[in-house]
């Protein structure tokens, strides 16, 4: 026995075939009183409204049916829904923020992209500066690796008077530029900012610095050594270089920097406590205090007693019975003025020199190799005194003015380099190259370093770059059908385009759904499905004869077996649409020869009452790839 809902659908249903649509439509509304769950049928019911031209109704409908989609996670099925809404109200920019909003969640970023620019277009045509700001800030986070909204955002902050916002949306769009390589862009980013700020001299070097505290140090280097060439002047740029090279642990490079900070700033107490520093960790304590002998004056001076305490107790750590490093311990501890570290010294220093009396001579660095601790078995200490592995820099003292840190090497007989070589040596340098460090690199010193580029999204030459970004964004299409931005589709992606175009294809919206399938050929794997997709979008959406051409053109050789009975049945939906039966008989055929059992043929061959005997000749089958 039929139930009141199933006796209410068919009513309905004969009332369309009559024609009578606002009696169907309140049939439909009578079904929903008792299933409001139906989604299906409250879809019908939308269909009614729209066709009876009550847009208003069928909205709301449809709008129930989406939020029930992207309440449950739906997004693709929601997106298919509210794009028939937005058919019906194609200026409404509410709809396409709900829109870019589930576009957003489901990963399509630039369909989201699309949405977010309508609504962007509209708010700058009625002048509202606060709410196309707001929407650009949007974009940018849904794409933040999109240069050309970060240059439109940041343009649009300043033009609006937030200079501040402008100044952080620049800064991170130079980041941006350094981080790809891109030092043609970045370079005329920077006279951007001149232009816009010109209290701001020092922006590239805020960029670059924020780009090593943030993590990212190894996209700074190439920058920082562009800064150090143009102006090895300036210690901020030395120290942000040491510092890079301490986010990566580049500890070579490290020691090499401080060298070259030395060459320049000879008298800067923190470059030479940092190259010290670099010897401890190394365990070279011959070439440490060789430094301190230089340098132990300039620390007292300077009152740093306590980081020569520091040092020397580092030190102790590694030759506890060092005899002229522990003197240096004593001379530290008097200095800062802890006496009794000084006096508890005392005692250690008097057994250290009997010690060496009785062997005969005084334990000093100068006389004696480096000593090393040991433990033996019972936990006592012992000292043995194996030869001193010779270091690659041989540290002497400089009395001239300049009192600048003078080294060679020994393996390459390079005793005499100019200070700008030497400023090469550590801007020319590979950061994939191994531990051990050419101290003078070759390096064309007429090279142009902001012509120096890479490939990056900005590919604009000449005075117009800029003018250039931001038309770019402009262009931006309103309509997902072809909006990319940033890198190539990848799969993942590729998959949910594939599905949103199934989500329009079941919702009718048939131009949508090929928009879609068309972005979902990127993948490989089911380039041709896609493209039977669009074929059957087309014949479904009233036009067979384009679909028919469409369907041919992909029977190419080298299709395989199942894409070639694909296209084949596709034609065969499509011949009978246009009423070519002989056609679609024929090719149904072809089907089941090639591939027996291919979806439901040989039930349509049985009821068109089609011999399965015939013969075909080789010709009939070229379409297919039987190996």
């Amino acid at each position: 026995m039929s139930s009141k809902k199933d006796k209410l659908i068919e009513e309905a249903q004969r009332l369309i075939l009559r024609g009578q649509l606002d009696k169907a439509i309140k049939a439909y509304e009578q079904i929903l009183t008792i299933d409001a769950s139906a989604l299906n049928l409250r879809q019908k019911l939308a269909d009614l409204l729209v066709k009876a031209g009550r847009y208003d109704e069928a909205r709301a409908e449809l709008e129930k049916i989406g939020k029930h989609y992207s309440s449950n996670g739906f997004y693709l099925k929601a997106i298919a829904v509210y794009k028939q809404v937005q058919k019906l109200f194609p200026t409404d920019i509410t709809i396409a923020l709900v829109l870019a909003g589930l576009n957003e969640k489901h990963g399509l970023v630039g369909n989201a992209l699309a949405e977010y620019k309508q609504v962007y277009d509209y708010y700058e045509k009625a002048s509202d500066t606060e709410e196309a700001l707001k929407i650009l800030d949007k974009m940018q986070a849904v794409d933040p690796q999109n240069v050309n909204i970060k240059f439109k955002l940041a343009e649009s902050y300043f033009h609006a008077g937030k200079k501040d916002e402008s100044y952080a949306v620049f800064g991170r769009l130079a980041a941006l530029l350094q981080e790809r390589g891109d030092n043609t862009a970045f370079s005329r980013l920077n006279a951007r900012i001149q232009q816009l700020f010109p209290d701001k001299a020092e922006f590239m070097l805020e960029v670059l610095a924020e780009q090593v505290s943030s993590g990212n140090a190894a996209n700074a280097i190439t920058g920082i050594q562009s800064l150090l060439r143009s102006n090895p002047n300036d210690k901020r740029i030395w120290n942000l270089i040491v510092s890079a090279y301490r986010k990566l642990d580049q500890a070579p490079r490290v020691k090499v920097a401080y060298q070259h900070y030395l060459k320049f700033f000879p008298d800067e107490l923190t470059a030479k406590q940092g190259l010290i520093d670099c010897l401890v960790a190394e365990r070279d304590v011959k070439g440490a205090l060789s430094l301190l002998e230089l340098y132990e004056q300039d620390f007292m001076h300077a009152g740093a007693a306590a980081d020569l305490v520091q040092i020397y107790k580092r030190l102790a750590d590694i030759d506890p019975i060092n005899v002229s490093l522990l003197e240096g311990l004593k001379r530290s501890y008097v200095a800062s003025g802890d006496v009794d570290s000084s006096e508890e010294l005392d005692h250690k220093l008097d057994s250290l020199n009997v010690l060496s009396i009785k062997k005969g001579k005084k334990t000093s660095l100068k006389d004696e190799p480096k000593a090393v601790v040991e433990h033996n078995d019972l936990g006592t200490i012992e000292a043995v005194s194996p030869e001193l592995t010779e270091t690659a820099l041989e540290y002497e003292a400089v009395t001239d003015a300049s009192s600048m840190l003078q080294y060679e090497e020994t393996d390459t007989g390079v005793d005499d380099i100019s200070a700008l070589t030497q400023l090469e040596a550590i801007v020319g340098e590979d950061l994939q190259a191994e531990d051990d460090i050419e101290i003078e690199i070759e390096i064309d010193d007429d090279m142009e370093f902001d012509d120096v580029g890479a490939e990056g999204d900005i590919e604009v030459s000449g005075d117009n770059w800029l003018d250039s970004v931001g038309a770019i964004f402009d262009t931006i299409a309103v309509s997902p059908s072809g909006v990319r931005f940033g890198s190539d589709l990848d799969m993942s992606d590729a998959q949910s385009h594939y599905d949103l175009g199934v989500a329009f294809k079941e919702m009718g919206l048939f131009d949508d759904a090929i928009n879609e399938f068309r972005q979902a050929t990127a993948d490989p794997a089911r380039k041709v499905e896609c493209l039977v997709l669009q074929g059957a979008c087309l014949r479904e959406k009233g036009d067979p004869g384009s679909a028919e051409s469409f369907l041919r053109s992909l029977l190419k050789p080298g299709l395989s077996l199942e894409d070639t009975s694909a296209v084949k049945y596709e034609l065969v939906l499509t011949c009978e649409a246009l009423g070519k039966n002989e056609d679609a008989a024929s090719l149904l055929a072809e089907i089941d020869v090639a591939n027996p059992g291919f979806r439901d043929v040989r039930s349509r061959l049985d009821a068109a009452g089609i011999d399965n005997s015939l013969d075909f000749s080789e010709e009939d089958l070229k379409g297919f790839d039987l190996k």
